[in-house]
């Protein structure tokens, strides 16, 4: 989490249009817009720079600043966090579904973004999927819930020469009992109907689980992750 005054400088600059184009600032100006002096104000435009927050061009007419994707991505993280917190306390989301067997692809897929799993979510994801076949009504729309929450979003990559896409991601808990993380890649063999779990367990083992056993992931929101 970076310091909020550095959140300030984002947001000042994006109000400024330095979110989707370039904007040129003085460091006077920019102290203007802070409510800091102008040696404050560049410190913390150089710090902003130097955390690749933000590109910044030296003219006779000023700096030219524009907010990196690192700087965009932060500055919707916290849109998303004040967003929850101004949120009333939502139904809990319940998906259920029947374990069934995969493709067996997922192993491969899921150690080619282990690493990046690890990095956004917190653990090392154990090398193969929950495949979860979707039942009933209810559960769909208990899908289309989850997807209008906040996700975690797993950039894609390209790996010898090899474009592997973005991953969204959905923190839920299994069975009530182990955590785990719905998994939803852009290209997918799956049908709409399945759902992919990974987790720091290998869950059929953990849960003692076969293919056709009822299973229930309980969406988990983003604000109540620890």
């Amino acid at each position: 989490m970076i310091n909020p005054e550095i959140w300030f400088t984002l947001y000042a600059l994006a109000r400024e249009g330095a979110t989707h184009g370039k904007t040129i600032l003085t460091t006077r100006r920019l102290g203007e817009i802070l409510g800091l002096s102008q040696q404050t104000a560049s410190r913390r435009i150089s710090f902003c720079v130097e955390e690749g927050y933000v590109t910044r061009t030296h003219t006779v007419s000023g700096m030219v600043l524009q907010l990196t994707r690192k700087g965009i991505k932060e500055l919707s993280q916290i849109m998303i966090d004040l967003e929850l917190a101004l949120t009333p306390r939502e139904e809990e989301i319940v998906i259920s579904g029947r374990v069934v067997h995969g493709l067996g692809e997922g192993a491969y897929y899921v150690d080619v973004y282990s690493s990046r799993f690890a990095e956004a979510l917190g653990f090392t994801p154990f090398l193969g999927t929950l495949n979860v076949k979707i039942i009933d009504e209810g559960s769909r729309s208990a899908i289309s819930r989850m997807k209008q929450s906040p996700p975690l979003i797993v950039s894609g990559f390209t790996l010898e020469g090899r474009t592997f896409g973005d991953v969204v991601c959905y923190r839920v808990r299994v069975n009530h009992k182990v955590d785990g993380v719905v998994v939803i890649a852009q290209r997918t063999h799956h049908g709409q109907d399945i759902l992919e779990v990974i987790s720091p367990l290998n869950l059929r083992t953990k849960l003692k689980l076969k293919d056709d056993d009822l299973v229930t992931l309980s969406v988990v929101p983003l604000h109540k992750v620890k």
